[in-house]
């Protein structure tokens, strides 16, 4: 995707989701990297124990009793996305992100500003956060309920309360999806500030449903009726904070129930009625580890057929036949017994064993590249090969693992040279819903696992398409959840603890190198 709108609803409280806009682009940590240790010195304090994260310049505070004296708060993060400063102003860098569901360490004294008269607050293990932008700080650590399986529970959020903790949405970074994923299927959908009345929902049914009636006749009558300039609709209306187009993607964190109906709750806190979503659970494609036993190079199945076999004829000429007795090999199939490619007859054909071939443009191989003069000894990195539709992550120049990718489509090719890794989010929302849009308008919530390197351009996890090994995107690179999973948590910077994003624009963390070629 390469629209890189501004985060965050641009639109009135009542805009339909395809006049807003958020920041798009085409996007856990394992620590697949080396650390330094050191000891610094801070005058009044005495030594401390540090260590340099992957990725980092710096040395943070690692040791327990040391984050317990300087940074003795505990926070919980109630906002829905919080910036992280390199200093204690708004003006400063952007180091990194936090979001709902958070539990983070704080430094007991606070440092004021224009911009945030409740103060800023020193987190670790490095940078400032505005402490009224949704962070609630306590002495003792903060007990964050989740939902169950089943959703939310009734009364969970004041039952919580009443026992001191809180009931926020997961964040989790152990899975190849850190949320539930939904397609919306219906046009004009209600999303609510919160859980609907059966009469509130009539009546936001009721806007939607005139809306559309409007639209089919007039416009712009349409727009101002959905803007509020014509009246402010049915009793009830204010409660929907926004409409969404059918085919945009809405991230959930979990489920609740009013009145025997059933809402996903969203990441952002607002509620959609689940009979108007269709659940997207992304591919269960994956890579292959290298080591030992598979090395370099390595191929797929790009498209499914049956294997073809060498026929030689009396006079020695060699020609193919399909093997229609064979099992069908399946698109996007590892081909283990893969030895080369051959030429064979005037014919260009993969090799994969047992006297079986596959014709050229059935499979696809990644190959190994030399490790670039730009690129450090012991610094992971990233080769994406767009003629091959693959990517190689290496160490230095030891190849750790190699998948299929989706580059961008013709008019939207992803661009080709040595890039680095600007910042990473575990989500982030993309969209391309501006005037110039047209027919390719699109919105999707929390993509995850997105490492921007060029601009707009990411790595990212597509959790809307199998298409795996093909072009399909607006530039990114497309990867199923978990192999974005697997190089987001490989590569620089890494993103601490409880934090959602990292930035290695004017900040200490140095970032991955993306290596594009064709």
């Amino acid at each position: 995707m390469n629209h890189r709108l501004e985060l965050g609803v641009l639109a009135l409280s009542l805009a339909l989701a395809l006049s807003i806009g958020a920041m798009g682009g085409c996007g856990d940590d394992d620590g697949a990297s080396s650390s330094g240790e050191g000891e610094s010195t801070d005058p009044g304090t005495g030594p401390r124990r540090t260590t340099t994260p992957p990725g980092a310049d710096g040395p943070v505070v690692t040791e327990e009793s040391e984050i317990d004296r300087l940074f003795p708060l505990y926070g919980a993060v109630t906002g829905t996305r919080i910036r992280i400063f390199s200093e204690a102003s708004e003006e400063a860098p952007v180091v990194g992100w936090l979001r709902t569901g958070a539990k983070i360490r704080l430094s007991g004294d606070t440092q004021r500003g224009p911009e945030c008269r409740a103060g800023y607050a020193q987190v670790w293990p490095t940078g400032w956060v505005c402490t009224a932008e949704g962070i609630e700080s306590r002495e003792a650590d903060v007990d964050i309920e989740t939902p169950t399986l089943e959703g939310w529970k009734e009364d969970q959020t004041e039952e919580a309360a009443s026992r001191g903790a809180l009931v926020l949405p997961p964040g989790p970074r152990d899975q190849p999806l850190p949320y539930d994923y939904y397609f919306v299927k219906e046009t004009t959908v209600p999303e609510y500030h919160r859980l609907p009345s059966r009469n509130e929902q009539r009546a936001a049914l009721a806007f939607a449903a005139h809306y559309e009636e409007l639209l089919g006749f007039n416009e712009r009558r349409a727009a101002a009726y959905l803007g509020g300039e014509t009246g402010n609709g049915p009793t009830g209306t204010a409660i929907a904070a926004r409409y969404l187009d059918r085919g945009f993607m809405i991230a959930g964190s979990g489920v609740e129930l009013r009145a025997s109906r059933r809402f996903v709750r969203t990441t952002g806190g607002r509620f959609i009625k689940q009979s108007q979503l269709e659940e997207r659970n992304g591919s269960d494609f994956h890579g292959v580890e290298l080591g030992e036993e598979v090395q370099l190079p390595v191929a797929w199945a790009l498209r499914t057929g049956r294997p073809w076999r060498q026929r030689e004829a009396d006079d020695g000429t060699v020609s193919f036949h399909e093997d229609s007795d064979a099992e069908p090999i399946e698109r996007q199939t590892f081909l283990d017994g893969w030895t080369g490619q051959r030429n064979m007859g005037g014919q260009v054909m993969h090799d994969i064993g047992g006297d079986r071939y596959l014709r050229a443009w059935f499979a696809t191989v990644a190959e190994r590249i030399d490790r670039p003069d730009e690129v450090g000894a012991d610094e992971p990195w990233v080769h994406i090969d767009l003629s091959a539709q693959t990517l190689v992550l290496y160490q230095g120049d030891e190849a750790l693992f190699a998948t299929l990718i989706s580059s961008g489509i013709e008019d939207n090719e992803t661009p080709i040279g040595i890039f680095e890794i600007q910042n990473k989010h575990i989500t982030t929302t993309m969209a391309n819903i501006g005037p110039d849009a047209d027919s390719d308008r699109y919105r999707i919530e929390d993509v995850p696992w997105t490492q921007y390197f060029d601009g707009s351009i990411a790595l990212h996890a597509a959790f809307w398409h199998t298409r795996f090994g093909m072009p399909r995107s607006h530039g990114c690179i497309n990867m199923a959840p978990a192999d974005a999973h697997r190089v987001f948590g490989a590569t620089w910077p890494e993103v601490p603890e409880s934090w959602h994003g990292i930035s290695t624009d004017q900040t200490p963390f140095r970032g991955s190198h993306v290596v594009v070629t064709e």
